[in-house]
């Protein structure tokens, strides 16, 4: 699939109003992290500071599978946010780590959480009140 300069999102320019743009922004954005996984496995990236292994990976996400795990890893690969390197043992070792772009992501999934954080303290006061 071929695209033109009017399917990619660009940032606005110096005095350029946002509003045109910021759909197009917020769809690669989510495009990119907005799958069930990705903050998961960028989270925990981030967290350990170090490269991690597929296991080590798979035991700080929990309840992912080993398919969606490799789903996610080769995506986010593709999407420049992780690095991945293979060591040639048997069994092969491979390594997982969060790239420069990886971690410019901390501000975004930071943001993510406080909002959730306060969506859940918003909705158990709801219920509160309404004692459902």
């Amino acid at each position: 699939m071929r695209t033109n300069e009017h399917d990619v999102p660009r940032a606005p320019r110096d005095g350029e109003p946002c509003a045109a743009l910021c759909p197009a922004l917020a769809r690669a954005t989510l495009d990119v992290i907005g799958s069930r996984w990705a903050v998961p496995i960028l989270v925990a990236l981030k967290t350990w500071c170090r490269p991690l292994r597929y296991a080590e990976l798979q035991r700080r996400i929990g309840t992912i599978t080993p398919k969606e795990l490799a789903k996610h890893l080769r995506a986010l690969e593709a999407a420049g946010l992780i690095g991945r390197r293979v060591y040639p043992t048997v069994p092969p070792r491979v390594e997982y780590w969060l790239t420069e772009l990886g971690r410019s992501t901390a501000p975004v999934v930071e943001a993510l959480a406080d909002w959730g954080a306060r969506y859940r303290a918003a909705q158990a006061g709801a219920q509160a009140r309404t004692g459902t």
